[in-house]
């Protein structure tokens, strides 16, 4: 072909300049064309590591701006192994991100976290139990205290019952969950977004609106309205809409969290989610 347009353009003629724009156009398309498939490959590489590695989005966020600062003890910057090593620290190869390292640290660090808050709501678990003993006004406890019925084995949540009169209940529901406190009586009565409404006037609801809020104006008709809430007894948790359960809001990713009540999942879950085992 290159004979044949010499042929064409006559011998010692130059190519148009619009023949060599061309030809440098598909080069340069060429190459990074193959530029981008390698680093595909070198993205899909890590990730499968990271995969390897047990490396998820809340494993991540706990590992945030951590560095590894001895390859021989697997101790880094925020701990909580110190390097005590006789020999001194043994820094990372340049090519190595320390990756296994930090995560170890950081599942070390988060088991240490959910123990902390496991002691800190027995405590309060404890305290609250002890306030109820104390009671003497039985109609003043069944109205605005903590009874004893608790949820699963976590011993981090247990069950409130609010009685509501006729008029605005002043809270916005999504699913089962308080989303947004408003006016009235739920002010009143100090309901909290975050709390999950589990029955109404003795009966179990489901996770809807629409059967809460039919249920809500069937016991309208014979006031006052009971409403069961599973309650967390300490700040610090959320309630996750997929696994029904309440945990401490560092196994929520930040976004998970901004959705608010009755749309937030837990860590776990919203991998599972991303796996295509449930939906939303």
């Amino acid at each position: 072909l290159a004979q044949v347009s010499a042929l064409r353009r006559g011998p010692g003629l130059p190519l148009h300049p619009s023949q060599g724009e061309s030809m440098s156009r598909a080069a340069a398309s060429k190459a990074s064309k193959e530029a981008g498939k390698a680093n595909a490959h070198i993205k899909a590489e890590q990730k499968e590591r990271e995969k390897s590695l047990g490396l998820n989005g809340t494993i991540k966020s706990a590992i945030g701006a951590d560095v590894l600062m001895c390859k021989a003890c697997g101790a880094t910057q925020l701990g909580p192994t110190k390097c005590e090593c006789s020999g001194g620290r043994v820094k990372p190869a340049p090519d190595d991100d320390g990756l296994a390292e930090l995560i170890a640290a950081a599942k070390v660090r988060m088991a240490a976290n959910s123990e902390a808050n496991r002691q800190e709501t027995m405590r309060k678990s404890e305290a609250v139990a002890k306030e109820r003993a104390n009671k003497k006004d039985a109609r003043e406890e069944a109205a605005n205290d903590l009874t004893a019925e608790y949820y699963g084995d976590d011993g981090v949540e247990c069950f409130q019952i609010v009685e509501f009169g006729i008029g605005k209940l002043g809270m916005d529901i999504e699913k089962n969950a308080i989303s947004k406190i408003t006016e009235g009586q739920a002010v009143e009565l100090k309901v909290a977004p975050g709390w999950v409404i589990h029955r109404v006037n003795g009966e179990d609801v489901p996770a809807d609106k629409k059967a809460i809020v039919k249920a809500v104006s069937s016991g309208m008709k014979a006031p006052p309205v009971k409403i069961g809430f599973r309650v967390p007894l300490t700040d610090g948790f959320a309630h996750c809409t997929a696994c029904n359960k309440f945990f401490s809001t560092d196994k929520f990713e930040e976004a998970q969290l901004q959705k608010g009540p009755g749309k937030q999942m837990c860590g776990s879950c919203e991998e599972f989610a991303d796996m295509g085992d449930f939906g939303d």
